[in-house]
């Protein structure tokens, strides 16, 4: 009788709610421009100092694999139109993103910060 009762229990937590009202946060990144294409090339690692310090083969040399690309093609054109290498943005992220090297996701909002 008692492994019932516990088998019971026990099935009736694995079916619960996992506690989540349904609100999920919004993921953003915040970092530099490190290419602008059909896609952008994201270091949330790199500091301003090291763009001005460093030539583009040796950040690219030691942070390509650390980086994301975002996938612009639903945002806004006015925005992407003026990206430019160096500058810092804050990326809304559009679902999830894929663990590569480096890892991809899809923008969904993008915002150059004014520092």
């Amino acid at each position: 009788m008692k492994r019932i009762i516990f088998l019971f229990i026990f099935l009736l937590v694995g079916c619960g709610t996992s506690g989540q009202n349904g609100d999920v946060a919004e993921m953003t990144v915040t970092g530099y421009v490190l290419e602008v294409g059909e896609r952008i090339l994201i270091n949330e690692k790199i500091t301003e100092e090291e763009f001005e310090t460093k030539t583009e083969q040796e950040i690219h040399d030691e942070y390509y694999l650390s980086s994301t690309f975002f996938s612009i093609r639903f945002v806004d054109q006015s925005v992407v139109s003026k990206l430019e290498v160096g500058q810092k943005v804050k990326i809304v992220v559009d679902g999830a993103i894929a663990e590569s090297a480096p890892a991809q996701a899809k923008a969904r909002e993008i915002e150059i910060v004014k520092e």
